[in-house]
């Protein structure tokens, strides 16, 4: 068996992973979650912004037309992109 024993970043997504995993100890996510949102409902950007996942959206039940990153109705800026460029 092989070890491999490469340091780890360990605020290193793997690309093929949803997104990352909100900090518990950060104030953000305990607000988050204090307000009823479930820790795999967000994460945030490196900027500080928070982003809702594909998951939250579906449980919301409709698309708010903002251009949200992981919109699962259509809406997303990549989903956008192709279809303008396919037209």
């Amino acid at each position: 068996m092989i070890v491999d024993k490469t340091p780890r970043n360990p605020n290193f997504v793997h690309p093929m992973a949803k997104h990352p995993t909100p900090a518990a100890d950060d104030p953000r996510t305990q607000r988050l979650l204090r307000l009823g949102y479930d820790a795999e409902d967000f994460y945030f950007t490196p900027e500080g912004y928070v982003v809702w996942t594909e998951q939250y959206h579906l449980k919301r039940g409709y698309c708010c037309q903002s251009g949200c990153r992981h919109c699962p109705y259509g809406n997303s800026p990549a989903h956008r992109k192709k279809t303008s460029t396919s037209k």
